[in-house]
């Protein structure tokens, strides 16, 4: 780990041979460097299926215990591991009918996109601090997820135009930006915590993957023959991909300055917080080995040949017989690498953005791995105290996850097997591996058990964990070829599988298994001993699950309505409220809407209230259907918000829509009220002006509204009873009430140039 001074940037590093990173002299590096494209894209394919003809040892992909990962005993080990793992990966590319290579981007949650006062009407007093604010719309209670906005109530922080940008929000006719961070050209923020006068920018970070060379005798007064930082003139610059970590201090809102900036080296994944500690999932490829190289190297001696007319079975054992001709090369190939320069980077910045330091994430022996080993790629897990400038602590898996899951004792990282398959060998694997980490409030993240369930994952909340069990809803779309007649068939469905810890693995203790087995799961949400399931082909059942007996899950009932939710909101016991697609018998889609589901009665859920925002079919969306941080219901007052886009017909309309939500209503389908819109269009418009040089008002509202795009919103309550929405647009933020929307407050333009 790398110590950050109390007082100083200055650092410490675990050992100083690290800090002593190889320079690359030459175009090899450029060369070398290929792998972490090639491993984020090509490199996820699954380990061959086993067989016979050959004494070389390979591995167990039966055995639920070949999914415990085990720490490395040394760099040696890491290097026997990488060697099986790209062996299995050059036989699986040769030796297979079809490959893909890339990744199912439905699999895994979206990224964040790219991201004058009014009249105060009102009297009374609203006070000195709102009473009352929404948070982000997060899973588990107590467990932070990072977003595009925070809010203390006073202020507002937020991440656009390549910034951090701090408003004052109360009194709310007062709102207006007060301070702002602009990152550099090179990183783009995207998310953050906050803590109370801290702020922990997550920023994606690219630098040049081509050559430069340094200019001697510019502006900063380099000479001919004097070295330059980061490089000398005439050298070539090792590229840099990853997540950069910035922690800010605003105590002084209208001054953020930077604490600590770190580089980890990586695709972020996600993140969560607790309390004050930080958690950051990453994944990458292994550095400075091209995969490509070898899937099709004509050097590799006595392999055998195969064409398109090799069968299966064909391919099998052209698999075995190539297998340790395969491995003897790599071996040779790899002797002589150094083994720590395979690992992701970090980076150690100053304030202006200088590296100070350059080293390995983590060291050969805090590195996990597994007897079955899916892809040549690396997952990181590093943590960190918001509160206080200690070391950010690192623990890599040779392995791969793109699902983050978090309660308040453990973090689940899993990865469905739709990222690596491919026809061929022992066929699709329908799988996902699930690996578990204990929190501690006192050190990093302790690796503790490992497992796989059948099916994919849809998203995070396809995971639950309730009284030591982890509850896990996936979709199995295994299918067959009927030999006889040449069809597909099906032959899984979708399960809820609870497994738990034992000695090192995650082990299935119950499950439900095989529903709607033509179908898929759409949303999923499990709350105590409570779980609830939709799927969809053509009509959206929604399944009732007693989860009470982690031995024996049951479903209870089932409500079979058309159309599907992709996002279940508990509301109470008895009431959830969903968004989703409306759509007839048929299976044909319409437009956006919400609905409120009964489940006082388990055994038999009902369809309560319904309304249709549009019938503009697929060109009708929102947000908040596939992301959850989008979707802000404040439950005292049953207001829901929402971003919006509408093509209807003649209806056109790009903003937020709030809804009063009043489940106990008896009158069907008039528990879900429209009360109000917001649009930025005007904000949109005054940028273009901005952005020409003209005065404010130069172009009209109605014709810019589509370029605005509606993120997230705020409801906010004064203590004298008014009730007002903050709205966050790509382009900027209003302030409106809630129950009179055109009643607006503030108007902040946040990014002046669009």
């Amino acid at each position: 780990m790398t110590h950050f001074d109390d007082d100083t940037m200055t650092l410490t590093p675990k050992k100083s041979e690290r800090s002593a990173m190889k320079k690359s002299q030459n175009s090899e590096r450029w060369h070398r460097w290929l792998p972490r494209v090639a491993a984020t894209v090509g490199a996820v394919t699954m380990v061959a299926a086993c067989g016979e003809g050959d004494d070389t040892p390979r591995r167990d992909t039966t055995s639920s215990a070949s999914y415990r990962l085990m720490p490395a005993q040394g760099c040696e080990d890491v290097r026997d591991d990488v060697v099986d793992s790209l062996t299995e990966q050059v036989l699986q590319n040769r030796y297979s009918q079809h490959w893909w290579g890339d990744v199912d981007f439905d699999a895994g949650e979206p990224e964040p996109g790219a991201p004058e006062a009014g009249d105060d009407s009102a009297g009374g007093d609203r006070g000195e601090s709102p009473s009352e604010f929404t948070e982000t719309n997060v899973q588990e209670e107590g467990v932070d997820e990072p977003d595009i906005v925070k809010t203390d109530g006073d202020y507002i922080y937020t991440v656009a135009d390549g910034s951090l940008q701090i408003l004052k929000s109360w009194p709310p006719e007062d709102t207006d930006r007060v301070g702002r961070f602009d990152f550099p050209e090179q990183a783009y923020p995207h998310s953050l915590f906050l803590k109370g006068d801290r702020v922990a920018v997550f920023s994606y970070v690219w630098q040049h993957n081509d050559y430069y060379y340094d200019e001697v005798g510019s502006e900063d007064g380099v000479e001919p023959g004097e070295d330059r930082e980061p490089s000398e003139p005439g050298e070539y610059v090792e590229p840099f991909y990853g997540t950069r970590l910035t922690i800010l201090d605003v105590s002084d809102r209208t001054n953020p300055v930077i604490e600590k900036q770190v580089d980890i080296e990586g695709n972020y994944t996600n993140g969560r917080m607790i309390d004050d500690k930080v958690y950051v999932v990453s994944n990458g490829g292994m550095r400075n080995i091209n995969i490509w190289q070898y899937m099709y190297n004509d050097e590799i001696p006595g392999l055998p040949e195969r064409d398109y007319e090799t069968t299966l079975e064909e391919l099998e054992v052209m698999r075995d017989e190539a297998r340790p001709l395969v491995k003897a090369f790599l071996t040779e190939q790899l002797a002589d690498e150094d083994v720590q320069s395979w690992f992701p980077r970090q980076r150690i910045l100053d304030h202006d953005g200088a590296v100070l330091l350059e080293e390995p994430l983590y060291e050969c022996n805090e590195i996990y791995m597994t007897d079955n080993a899916n892809q040549l790629g690396v997952l990181s897990i590093s943590s960190f105290d918001l509160d206080t400038k200690t070391s950010i602590d690192s623990t890599g898996l040779l392995a791969n996850g793109w699902q983050v899951y978090a309660s308040q004792d453990n973090l689940y990282v899993a990865m469905s097997s739709r990222w690596w398959w491919w026809w061929g060998g022992n066929g699709r694997q329908n799988e996902s591996h699930i690996h578990k980490f204990a929190l501690h409030s006192d050190g990093q993240p302790e690796y503790r058990a490992s497992g796989k369930v059948d099916g994919w994952l849809l998203n995070q909340f396809s995971f639950s964990e309730y009284e030591g069990h982890l509850r896990v809803a996936t979709t199995d779309n295994r299918w067959d070829w009927d030999q006889e007649t040449g069809e597909q068939t099906d032959a899984g469905g979708n399960h809820v599988i609870v497994v738990k810890e034992e000695n090192g693995e995650l082990v299935e203790t119950g499950s439900v298994r095989n529903l709607a087995p033509t179908e898929r799961i759409y949303s999923s949400r499990m709350m105590g001993d409570r779980g609830y399931i939709v799927t969809f082909r053509e009509t959206d059942p929604l399944y009732t699950l007693d989860l009470s007996d982690p031995n024996d899950p049951k479903v209870l009932g089932e409500l079979k309505i058309t159309g599907f939710s992709s996002y279940l909101h508990p509301l109470s016991d008895d009431y959830l409220l969903a968004i989703g697609r409306d759509g007839d018998e048929n299976g044909v889609m319409s437009g956006v809407h919400l609905q409120v589901f009964d489940v006082s009665d388990m055994t038999d859920p009902k369809l309560k209230h319904h309304h249709v925002i549009s019938t503009g079919g697929w060109s009708s969306d929102s947000e908040a259907m596939w992301n959850h941080h989008a979707f802000t219901y404040q439950a005292r007052l049953g207001v829901l918000s929402v971003p919006m886009n509408i093509w209807d017909g003649g209806e056109q309309f790009t903003g937020l829509m709030l809804f009063e939500i009043d489940a106990e209503e008896e009158a069907e389908d008039a528990g879900i009220t429209e009360i109000g819109r917001v649009s930025h269009g005007d904000l949109v418009a005054d940028s273009h002006c901005v952005r020409y040089d003209m005065e404010p008002g130069c172009q009209q509202e109605d014709y810019w509204g589509w370029y605005s795009q509606m993120r997230r919103s705020i409801i906010m309550s004064s203590e004298n009873g008014e009730e007002f929405v903050y709205s966050l647009s790509d382009v900027g933020m209003k302030v409106n009430n809630v129950y009179n929307t055109d009643e607006e407050l503030a108007s902040v333009l946040l990014r002046e140039r669009f």
